[in-house]
């Protein structure tokens, strides 16, 4: 899916364009909706656009994926190498420190076959407690050529901490 299908973001998709454009991207973005789905669908192009093999360009720069390379197919088959999830699991439905550590672990080393690391969080609001706090000092200091996307419906939920960041 590429950027021209999101007719409900148009706004943020918009902007993160831009951003791509201008080569000024941010570290770390917090998607906030109605619905999970539409927001992975968004954290996946935007990691497909910053790792395309023949992303569509605009002044020379990359602000859509072309959905059909390699790396896009990967990305959306979730076997990409340098695209890491991490969704809410257990019987109480949060999103652990464990999967922290390793996402974090993950995000600490360079690209293996892309340009980027991204990691993604769905449903940033299941964080626990340890978790959120884990994640802060990746979050102030990223490595270099890594993104962080934090998906969530209820924004008001995600400890302070993190949205300060």
């Amino acid at each position: 899916m590429a950027f021209t299908l999101f007719d409900r973001h148009a706004q943020g998709v918009q902007l993160l364009q831009r951003s791509l454009a201008r080569g000024r991207l941010g570290h770390a973005y917090l998607f906030a909706g109605d619905n999970l789905e539409e927001l992975e669908s968004l954290a996946r192009t935007l990691a497909k656009t910053l790792n395309c093999q023949k992303p569509v360009k605009t002044g020379g720069a990359a602000t859509d994926c072309c959905d059909e390379c390699a790396s896009c197919r990967k990305i959306d088959g979730d076997v990409h190498a340098d695209i890491h999830w991490a969704r809410p699991e257990s019987k109480s439905r949060v999103v652990t420190i464990d999967q922290m550590r390793e996402m974090m672990r993950e995000i600490q080393l360079k690209p293996t076959e892309a340009e980027y690391k991204v990691a993604v969080i769905v449903a940033a609001d299941r964080l626990n407690v340890q978790a959120a706090n884990a994640f802060l000092k990746t979050l102030e200091e990223p490595p270099p050529k890594s993104i962080l996307i934090l998906l969530t419906t209820e924004p008001s939920r995600i400890l302070e901490t993190i949205l300060s960041r």
